[in-house]
């Protein structure tokens, strides 16, 4: 690892020294241990033991419980290479200044923080879990530890404050770009911030934004993606309408490889737009466009407005065909879908 390089470990104090005996206890058995083994020598009930077991599957902890038999640790999270990425992104602006989290609040509340403290662009904040990730309009945004990719890159563009959001655009279209690369499976882009594969979320974006109005002081631009999540590890509530890489390819995809490509990606699209404008990552984002000739509606002040979606214009604003042939520009909003 190129010396050079800051890769800072962060392990949560959130697990508390009961959970990790538990683990040690699972790690150095190569069978089942059993609940009452586990609870005398810890010196808790079984049943407190059952909430550390439950509590650690969580964590991507992958435990087997038999009647009878007891626990066997089968699989632990899988962590990112960081030494993997670092190589493939030493020549990068963001490949310089790491934060690993094996769990954390929020990446982006983490790197906005970072940024308010003089923190350089490129810093880049991982996190294996969050427990209050958020994604566009306050959603909670949840992911199994260890199989997804949950990060936040800290961005000081020399932009206007009305430029700023065009970079959710930049962001999705190298995202879906890194996706189709090392998965190679097609991607679209849901306006404004949403990756879709088939009619199904596989990640999405939020970016937040500080300055004045005439000059951005920073960007952090918070990414969230399926990697290898299982369909039983997905919320309840989102089985019908989320997916994964590994559910769609039918096989694992190696996260260290998605972020270190996602990362490179990133940065190539981010220096085209601040040089040269944002005609590269609009005609990416129109060639995935998800939403295009669908018939939506869109979420305003002033009620629901239906009409057909007809791609998105210069400034990265929906434009909506609505009766009669009038056209509207939409700005945000909330977009369902008509079915």
């Amino acid at each position: 690892m190129d010396s050079s390089v800051s890769v800072i470990y962060i392990e949560s104090n959130r697990m508390s020294k009961r959970k990790k005996t538990v683990i040690d206890i699972l790690r150095d058995s190569p069978g089942f241990v059993s609940g009452e083994a586990m609870s005398a020598q810890l010196g808790i009930s079984r049943n407190a033991v059952h909430k550390h077991v439950k509590s650690l599957r969580g964590r991507g902890y992958r435990i087997l419980g038999v009647s009878r038999r007891g626990y066997k640790l089968e699989e632990e999270p899988c962590r990112l290479s960081m030494g993997f990425i670092t190589d493939r992104t030493e020549k990068s602006a963001f490949g310089r200044s790491f934060r690993y989290y094996d769990e954390i609040e929020s990446t982006n509340a983490e790197a906005k923080a970072l940024a308010n403290c003089g923190a350089p662009e490129g810093t880049v904040v991982i996190a294996e879990a969050q427990s209050a990730g958020r994604g566009r309009l306050g959603r909670r945004w949840t992911s199994p530890a260890g199989k997804g990719l949950l990060f936040s890159v800290l961005l000081r563009p020399r932009l206007p404050m009305n430029d700023a959001h065009m970079l959710t655009i930049v962001a999705a279209a190298a995202a879906a770009e890194a996706i189709e690369a090392i998965a190679g499976i097609p991607v679209h882009i849901k306006w404004p911030n949403d990756l879709f594969i088939g009619d199904r979320k596989a990640g999405g974006i939020l970016m937040e934004v500080s300055g004045e109005q005439d000059e951005v002081e920073w960007v952090v631009v918070g990414i969230g993606i399926n990697v290898n999540t299982e369909y039983s590890e997905l919320p309840v509530a989102l089985r019908r309408t989320a997916t994964s890489l590994k559910m769609v390819k039918g096989e694992p995809v190696d996260r260290s490889e998605l972020l270190a490509t996602l990362l490179l990606s990133l940065e190539t699209h981010y220096k085209d737009a601040v040089a040269n404008g944002f005609e590269r990552a609009l005609a990416s984002f129109r060639n995935r466009d998800y939403l295009l000739h669908k018939s939506i509606s869109v979420e305003t002040r002033e009620g629901p407005i239906s009409g057909s979606a007809s791609g998105v214009d210069d400034r990265g604003a929906l434009l909506v065909e609505l009766p009669h042939r009038q056209v509207r520009r939409f700005h945000s909003g909330d977009v369902t879908l008509h079915p």
